[in-house]
């Protein structure tokens, strides 16, 4: 990578490829800064992906997901039930679902409806 190239990264890109080489992602993670380096400034997008891979047998790390969902910014952002969370999407389950350390959120089915109220697209 030439340095004038290094230049045109902004601040955010650079400490999101730095997050993600921490993470172990190594060099795999500079490929999104880089490509993304190169789009113009009307066709990036700005949001967040929340992951929620763990279901009703993990109720606080769901409670978490869900409730980082709520707190997200405005843009373009989405919410993607996995692995075991998939099970939360089944007709009641959800409701099921709470947290000794989340009591003041309610349940899981509470904060998946405040997510679809503020627009986030949610996917399973």
């Amino acid at each position: 990578m030439s340095e004038e190239r290094a230049t045109d990264l902004s601040r955010g890109e650079f400490l999101r490829a730095s997050t993600l080489g921490v993470a172990g992602l190594g060099a795999a993670a500079l490929i999104p800064a880089v490509c993304s380096a190169e789009s113009t400034p009307a066709q990036t997008r700005k949001g967040y992906v929340v992951a929620v891979t763990h279901g009703p047998g993990d109720s606080t790390r769901v409670m978490l997901a869900l409730f980082t969902a709520t707190r997200l910014p405005a843009g373009d952002n989405h919410v993607w039930f996995a692995i075991d969370g998939g099970q939360l999407c089944k007709k009641g389950e959800a409701e099921k679902v709470t947290s000794p350390l989340f009591t003041k959120q309610g349940t899981a089915g509470k904060l998946i409806e405040q997510i679809r109220a503020k627009g986030t697209a949610v996917h399973i």
